[in-house]
């Protein structure tokens, strides 16, 4: 069976919003079998029902999920875009945090590509990834072994990190809150969390979907019910503002637009605080006056 055809056959279950916990919500849209939600009390936008955590394994143990696109299209990217991504979220996380020997770690740490640049740093690397498949490739490709499940399965002792980064996962969790909850508890004091996702309030959205029509975002994110969510976890937040995906495209036209397009949202957020990117980053650190309410 094709991780295409298990999309259509996964298990799921009814789920209330995890920011507010209410079960008041409208229909927005649906992509492939999913139906994405919209609270009417917080206006966190989720899928509903959600796959199970089980029928997410499932879905990403094949081999075959590699051939899909998203994931399949990472591979033509010439090895200079993916060096000019990697090293532009290095370069900014070191406004955050600097020196050798910091301790770091990736969820859902992919293919390795971020895990083997940041070793050029001299940090000590550390990541797992959900699919087996994508685990093999960075062992394969630059000798980085990553631990395979999901965060809940990993053994690490309290205070483990200096850096926990989370590019474009955090977006495909079940239980986001619960992550990042393992997360505070997993930085030592002073640690910095780095995350990433796709956003609702993209710019163009409405033109063709994205992220709504992402295959398997089961949250999506505005900067407001990202910084709740975060603040809900535990978390102080340091940095809210547009992300960057990179430009990983062929036609030199495109390039030019995405870069353009990153422009005129800095300018916006700059001028009137307001992220119309495609994409989110923030940076938060653990507090233990946040979460309590």
């Amino acid at each position: 069976m094709t991780a295409n055809l298990m999309l259509n056959e996964l298990e799921t279950v009814e789920v209330t919003c995890m920011l507010c916990g209410s079960s008041d919500h409208r229909y927005l849209c649906s992509n492939c079998s999913l139906y994405i939600v919209e609270c009417q009390k917080c206006k966190f936008v989720f899928v509903n029902p959600q796959p199970t955590e089980q029928a997410l394994r499932e879905y990403h143990s094949p081999s075959e999920l590699l051939a899909q696109d998203g994931w399949s299209s990472y591979f033509e990217h010439s090895v200079d875009q993916v060096e000019e991504l990697w090293t532009e979220r290095i370069n900014d996380l070191q406004r955050w945090k600097q020196g050798p020997e910091l301790k770091l770690l990736d969820i859902g740490a992919g293919y390795g590509d971020f895990l083997h640049y940041a070793s050029k740093q001299g940090w000590r690397v550390s990541g797992f990834e959900f699919s087996p498949a994508a685990a093999q490739v960075s062992q394969e490709k630059y000798g980085i072994p990553l631990a395979v499940g999901d965060l809940s399965d990993m053994v690490f002792p309290a205070d483990s990190f200096d850096l926990i980064t989370m590019w474009h996962v955090l977006e495909h969790l079940c239980d986001p809150l619960s992550a990042l909850q393992r997360c505070s508890k997993l930085l030592a004091p002073g640690g910095v969390l780095a995350i990433e996702v796709p956003n609702l309030h993209f710019l163009v959205r409405k033109s063709y979907r994205y992220p709504l029509s992402a295959t398997l975002h089961l949250s999506h994110f505005s900067p407001n019910t990202l910084k709740a969510l975060v603040k809900k976890s535990g978390f102080k937040v340091l940095e809210c503002s547009p992300g960057n995906t990179g430009f990983q495209y062929s036609r030199a036209a495109k390039i030019c637009a995405k870069k353009c397009l990153y422009l005129l949202s800095r300018g916006v957020e700059k001028l009137s605080g307001v992220n119309i990117s495609d994409s989110i980053r923030m940076y938060a650190t653990p507090d233990a006056m946040e979460g309590q309410e």
